[in-house]
């Protein structure tokens, strides 16, 4: 049996918390001032730390060069007819710069990427030869390239982007160690097969000047037992984009925020991307 002291402590704190709510009920001017806030504080984190910094960014060019000219990128009313004019502009523009861009690097002797994201290929070219093409299986963009007007999207996408640094589960030079053979007689006895693929699952991040992240993951199922790098993988994502949001609510006019693609491919055609380009490569970007 309970101590009758215990009883009465537990019915006091309930009898207060139903206090509490009757006082709440009766009073009207109390809950409209409490369902104001509730509904008017995650507003408030959207617009603040989502629409105003997406809207007030311009990515420009280059991180050296200046930014594009919004001089007078104001509101303008069209009429139809000039509506359907600039339609058609607006994807030659875009065909043009990617394919200037695709020539300047068809001069260089380096491995480079394409992301054509209308087609859902990633393909890997050198000179201007395709030399390996991957099927997209599904692709994420970030919503801030579709609050970015066109006129401040193309020269971001006009030129190259160059590979500074990337984030991956598995290693970009794999590493086999085998003991050398005493004679020839042991080097007749060894297995001459080759290694087989590390059962390491497929994660990596690739991060490129001008804030672009073009984020990779397989579309197969987690290897059992080999979720570990995953795991790790995943927190300093989580970090990241943590980070990244408390950069936005503590300065929402920044010009640095990620522009995020996520791409979902195969195990196999995601490793061997990973492994092909080299450390320091670039990439076209066709919207």
């Amino acid at each position: 049996m309970g101590k009758p002291g215990n009883k009465s402590e537990r019915k006091g704190f309930f009898g207060s918390i139903g206090s509490f709510f009757k006082w709440f009920g009766r009073n009207r001017r109390i809950q409209v001032i409490f369902f104001i806030l509730v509904f008017s504080l995650p507003v408030f984190l959207i617009i603040y730390g989502i629409v105003l910094p997406v809207k007030n960014y311009k990515p420009s060019p280059s991180d050296s060069g200046p930014a594009a000219d919004t001089s007078a990128s104001g509101s303008v009313s069209l009429n139809e007819e000039q509506l359907a004019i600039v339609t058609k502009i607006i994807p030659r523009e875009s065909e043009k710069a990617f394919q200037q861009a695709r020539l300047g690097l068809a001069e260089k002797d380096s491995i480079y990427m394409v992301l054509n994201v209308p087609d859902r290929l990633l393909l890997l070219e050198i000179k201007g030869v395709t030399v390996k093409k991957t099927r997209i299986v599904d692709i994420e963009i970030s919503n801030s390239f579709s609050l970015i007007s066109h006129e401040n999207l193309l020269p971001w996408i006009s030129q190259p982007f160059s590979l500074e640094r990337d984030l991956s589960t598995i290693p970009k030079s794999p590493i086999v160690v085998k003991q050398a053979p005493k004679d020839t007689i042991e080097a007749a006895k060894m297995s001459t097969k080759p290694a087989p693929p590390d059962s390491t699952n497929v994660f990596y991040t690739l991060y490129f000047d001008r804030n672009l992240v073009l984020e990779i993951e397989q579309t197969d199922p987690l290897e059992v037992g080999a979720t570990e790098k995953v795991e790790t993988y995943q927190k300093i994502k989580r970090k990241e984009s943590t980070r990244s949001v408390f950069q936005l609510l503590k300065n929402p006019q920044q010009t640095d925020q990620p522009m995020r693609i996520k791409l979902l491919i195969s195990d196999a055609e995601a490793r061997a991307i990973y492994r092909a380009v080299p450390t320091k490569t670039h990439l076209i970007l066709k919207m």
